[in-house]
């Protein structure tokens, strides 16, 4: 691994990418958190004394130790400390329900997990399962006016100094992200220190992090998008990190941070350009904007390419492939008139990208198919999985991602969809049966449901519900609403509900979701036209014939051939 040794030439593992910072710009400022900030040094010294208190504690090398928290500076010491230690970093969501997060723990066997629950009562019920068995080290006060026992550790632990560099395997297993299968249930993807710090110089070939960059994150950091933190801190940047998403204060943020760029979801962009005062804001300080995760529409796009005078770059990858896969670059934006915007760009060094028909054949340029790939950042394997699960992925040396795509003469990926049915909302990966069950357990009001996605260009996708009521059932709406916020995490809460008198179905009893889902998208397709309608007729005596412009029109690409 040539690149990766000119970068990072330590044998300390993942934890070194912080080490040229510390080095050359110790006192630059790393983090931004909830009025906390560290500099380099103090980022550096509080995660040794971190890892010091972790090893009296009986964590060592190969020791999986969770991480449950939203965005905090914490929550990148708990990382450093582990990796320095070469434990294995154990990513978990703090979206997840109590059981949710049991079979996670017990998935990784967790003896230790630092945690910062988003309700309380869901992290007691936690640590209640687990009491005895899995030491639970809380990023926040137990009560009001006391240091969180997670400082308490730090300042009881030896000096900085104490602490001496430990080598680490390149092939040993760095981090544990999880993300869901086809059933639902969270898989657990593997990745060790060398293929995480190649992917790191791969793709920091190809974005834009220079040092001194100031770069506001909201993507959260126990996703693989946490490679957008890695690289501002491997460059010597500063990162700000928000937790939660408040437009004025993401734009407040932005001004007082002198950000100069930026990682988004389609969501959070529609939010901040639709912002009320948005030209209030000066962001002449922005440089670049990197926007991910989920499907974003070529009208929300052309909208903040016009209204943000900075360059733009689009990501796309998964977890299985340590984040990025493709970049569409700033001239690729504007290139062939702008025929590129419905991509997601070409491979980053070092990754291949071949369509393939779903027996495993490669498929030309133009041809739909499923989307393959090669590259630094591939997994090593799922982790305490199934072995038909790692085969059904890994075939022939490629990762098989489920999405479904072509390639067009050029190069450049266009992604069309998923093989099953998951649906991408606001950035988080939501599978309908796990949904759809949930709202199955109302037995005595529900006969059948089905749970699906439906294009939308705020969130890419919404998540919608079609039921049909028992005879009798005075269901409404709103109940079914309250019943969902109150038994699933809320981003898996339906945004839209139904009821219908019955299901479409095939012969063999299987329901038509691409049905439902057209008709879903018919009636608001019909209701967008009829407000459209009425704006005219109400507008049309106050324009003359000599106030109306021509409106010119984007060339149309010819859609692809279907293998």
């Amino acid at each position: 691994m040539s690149q990766t040794s000119r970068r990072f030439p330590k044998n300390t593992g993942f934890a070194q990418i912080i080490d040229q910072a510390v080095a050359t710009c110790p006192q630059r400022v790393a983090v931004v958190s909830d009025g906390l900030r560290l500099t380099y040094q103090e980022l550096d010294a509080a995660s040794s004394r971190l890892a010091l208190a972790l090893e009296r504690e009986g964590v060592g090398p190969g020791e999986p130790v969770g991480v449950i928290s939203r965005n905090c500076a914490e929550f990148l010491l708990a990382e450093l400390a582990i990796l320095k230690l070469g434990a294995v970093a154990v990513k978990i969501s703090w979206r997840l329900s109590p059981d949710e997060i049991q079979y996670i723990i017990e998935l990784n066997s967790l003896r230790y997990v630092f945690l910062r629950p988003e309700r309380e009562d869901w992290g007691e019920q936690v640590r209640q399962r687990n009491r005895g068995k899995v030491k639970f080290y809380a990023l926040t006060p137990l009560r009001p006016g006391e240091t969180a026992p997670f400082w308490q550790m730090i300042e009881s632990a030896p000096s900085a100094q104490a602490f001496l560099p430990r080598p680490v395997e390149p092939d040993s297993p760095a981090f544990r992200i999880h993300t869901s299968g086809t059933t639902g249930r969270p898989k657990c993807v593997l990745h060790s220190h060398a293929h995480m710090l190649e992917q790191l110089q791969r793709v920091l070939a190809v974005l834009p992090y220079q040092p001194g960059d100031v770069y506001q994150m909201i993507s959260q950091l126990f996703h693989v998008s946490s490679m957008g933190a890695y690289m501002v801190l491997a460059t010597g940047g500063t990162l700000v990190l928000m937790h939660h998403f408040d437009p004025t204060e993401y734009m407040e943020s932005l001004v007082r941070e002198g950000v100069t760029g930026v990682g988004v979801i389609p969501v959070v962009l529609k939010c901040l350009l639709g912002h009320p005062d948005f030209y209030k804001y000066d962001l002449s300080r922005l440089r670049f904007l990197n926007y991910s995760t989920c499907p974003i529409s070529q009208s929300l796009l052309e909208e903040a390419l016009d209204k943000l005078g900075c360059d733009f770059y689009q990501s796309y990858g998964m977890t299985e492939m340590a984040s990025v896969l493709t970049v569409l670059t700033p001239p690729d934006h504007f290139s062939d008139h702008g025929s590129h915007l419905a991509s997601v760009g070409k491979p980053i060094p070092g990754v291949e990208i071949q369509i393939q028909d779903f027996q495993g054949s490669p498929l030309p340029p133009g041809v739909t198919g499923e989307i393959v790939a090669k590259g630094p950042g591939q997994m090593c394997s799922y982790y305490n999985a199934d072995p038909e699960a790692n085969l059904r992925a890994l075939r022939d040396g490629w990762y098989h991602t489920g999405d479904v795509g072509y390639l067009d003469e050029k190069g450049f990926l266009f992604v069309q969809g998923r093989k099953d049915d998951m649906i991408i909302s606001g950035g988080e990966n939501i599978y309908p049966k796990e949904v759809a069950d949930a709202i199955a357990m109302l037995g005595e009001d529900v006969a059948e449901v089905a749970v699906y996605g439906v294009p939308d260009d705020k969130w890419g996708e919404l998540v919608k519900a079609s039921v049909v009521r028992k005879p009798g059932s005075t269901l409404t709406v709103e109940q079914l609403r309250e019943y969902c916020l109150a038994n699933i995490p809320r981003y898996k809460v339906p945004k839209e509900f139904e009821f219908l008198p019955e299901l479409p179905k095939n012969g063999t009893g299987k329901v038509l979701i691409p049905l439902l889902r057209e008709a879903s998208m018919q009636k608001k397709k019909q209701s967008k036209e009829s407000l459209q309608e009425r704006s005219v007729y109400h507008g049309a005596e106050k324009l003359s014939a000599g106030d109306r412009r021509e409106g010119g029109c984007r060339p149309h690409r010819q859609p692809a051939r279907e293998a």
